[in-house]
């Protein structure tokens, strides 16, 4: 049976904090107001991210590795904005993810270079929104998750990152995102205008500015309307 949502939860208390995404923008589209608000309270939040969304232009007068250059500094621009630091790139190609050894290698080399105390991702088993969401949305949420637990824990994983360095790490908890079945909701009231401008530094993939700002508040107004929220994104909790 599903758990009660925990409306106006408490943020986690972390002091590192890992988000690992498909694309970008997604993190601003689905937790930017939290991680916004994490990093206002002191927590080092920084981002992977496991493409560099190269195929989302329909200007056919660029190619995916210019489309990629592009969004990756949007995302850039977009980390500023919410406070982030640090933003490093897996190099998949978009809408090509496998969940193969190697990226599991990859993401578990950035848990242990990080070392965060909590990771936000993807929520792989409870999509939202269901049968469109993104095959890449998918595919790395179960990624992560693997790569968390039981890998990043465990020495006998990729021992080579340990000999060089990268002791393995025990993640307290998951934060997934897009999800069909969330167990705790989060005020985003103060921070609503920050997610939304970070997301406007997103230039090659708005359209229009102005639509985009009202169809964000009004889509973080309906997620928060049932917990009695001005604003709020939710997310489906696991603890390690």
């Amino acid at each position: 049976m599903q758990s009660p949502v925990v409306p106006n939860a408490a943020l986690p208390d972390a002091t590192s904090v890992l988000v690992i995404c498909a694309h970008p923008d997604d993190m601003e589209s689905w937790c930017g107001g939290t991680l916004a608000l994490l990093a206002q309270r002191g927590a080092a939040v920084s981002m992977a991210l496991v493409t560099a969304g190269d195929k989302g232009s329909a200007d056919r007068r660029v190619t995916a590795d210019e489309v990629a250059e592009m969004r990756l500094a949007e995302q850039a621009r977009a980390n500023e904005r919410l406070g982030l630091i640090g933003l490093r790139f897996l190099g998949e190609r978009d809408g090509e993810v496998e969940d193969t050894l190697e990226l599991r290698r990859k993401i578990v080399g950035v848990i242990r270079e990080v070392r965060p105390d909590v990771v936000f991702t993807h929520d792989p088993e409870h999509i939202w929104p269901p049968y469109i969401t993104h095959r890449d949305h998918r595919i790395v949420g179960r990624a992560v998750l693997d790569a968390v637990y039981p890998m990043a824990r465990d020495h006998l994983f990729f021992p080579e990152q340990v000999a060089a360095g990268l002791e393995p790490h025990i993640v307290s908890h998951v934060w997934m995102f897009s999800t069909s079945q969330p167990t705790t909701a989060i005020d985003i009231a103060a921070t609503l205008d920050l997610k939304i401008a970070a997301r406007l530094e997103h230039a090659s993939q708005t359209s229009d500015p102005e639509a985009l700002r009202l169809s964000w508040r009004e889509r973080a107004a309906a997620i928060g309307a049932p917990y009695q929220l001005e604003a709020a994104e939710t997310f489906s909790v696991v603890r390690l």
